[in-house]
């Protein structure tokens, strides 16, 4: 029984972290139809917000904060002089993003160079629930998780700027001809899925290594999830979250990491296999 409790808390630990590392990339695939191949990218720069804070003797939880305004500074600021001018182009917009990625991973490296950083755990030591030892820090990062994902799909399903997203996601033209201002909606939303990348970043920077190549390895995840989720469903993000860390979990149990990604991908063609099935089937 404890065995199967601490599987369970993995598991949720798992499912909080990409949830929030996913939610702004379906974000921006919901409303704007770009697929941001930087989005990995901009949880590396959180994290590497977390590092400067903690290097310059500061709180690691005002990194949070401060990676959810630097990054959505900087989405913003992408938006409004990349994406603006090519987000109706799908082609165009992935290699963009392709070559984004790979300025700001250039970047970073010139800044902190190649070695391996890290933040150390602000809250260290272990907390007995259930009847098991799990991480205090894991803990808390699914409860600031929890808060985050609640408090964004609340924004864009309970505010006048939800509506307005909603009526843009239905139908673009129409609602640019009903004299919704599409352009601010946009600037908005690449900024807040920038943010909340930079939040994920700053709460998973202590646990591993702050790199330029980190966020290749936060990309392909974030992806299964949205895919799995659904790609014009904010809330799908929590469902896709919910099934991929449920099937890593429960495959690293039995065998390892390597086939829990192997059978999430596997999970993923299966729901697109599904998906085209539906549509064909559909009637005209």
């Amino acid at each position: 029984m404890d065995a199967l409790t601490l599987e369970l808390l993995n598991g949720l630990s798992l499912f909080s972290t990409l949830a929030v590392v996913a939610l702004g990339l379906g974000i921006v695939f919901g409303l704007m139809g770009v697929i941001n191949l930087a989005h990995g990218e901009f949880v590396m720069i959180g994290a590497y917000v977390s590092y400067v804070v903690h290097a310059n003797g500061f709180s690691h939880w005002l990194s949070v904060p401060l990676a959810a305004a630097v990054l959505f500074a900087l989405g913003a600021f992408i938006e409004l002089t990349l994406i603006r001018r090519i987000h109706r182009q799908p082609e165009v917009t992935i290699l963009a993003t392709f070559g984004l990625s790979i300025c700001l991973r250039q970047a970073v490296e010139l800044i902190f160079t190649k070695d391996f950083r890290g933040v150390p755990n602000p809250v260290p030591g272990a907390t007995r629930a259930f009847g098991v030892l799990f991480p205090t820090y894991r803990y808390l990062l699914i409860a600031i998780a929890v808060v985050v994902v609640v408090t964004t799909l609340l924004a864009f399903t309970r505010s006048r700027f939800g509506l307005t997203v909603r009526a843009i996601v239905a139908d673009r033209d129409l609602a640019e001809a009903s004299g919704v201002r599409t352009g601010i909606a946009n600037f908005c939303a690449f900024g807040i899925g920038a943010a909340t990348a930079g939040i994920a970043g700053a709460l998973v920077a202590p646990l591993g290594a702050i790199e330029p190549q980190a966020g290749l390895t936060y990309l392909p995840g974030a992806f299964l999830v949205v895919i799995v989720g659904g790609f014009n469903r904010l809330w799908g993000v929590i469902v896709g979250a919910l099934v991929v860390a449920a099937t890593q979990t429960g495959v690293i149990h039995f065998y390892d990491a390597v086939w829990a990604q192997i059978a999430s991908l596997g999970l993923a063609v299966l729901v697109l296999q599904f998906r085209r099935l539906a549509v064909e089937g559909a009637p005209a």
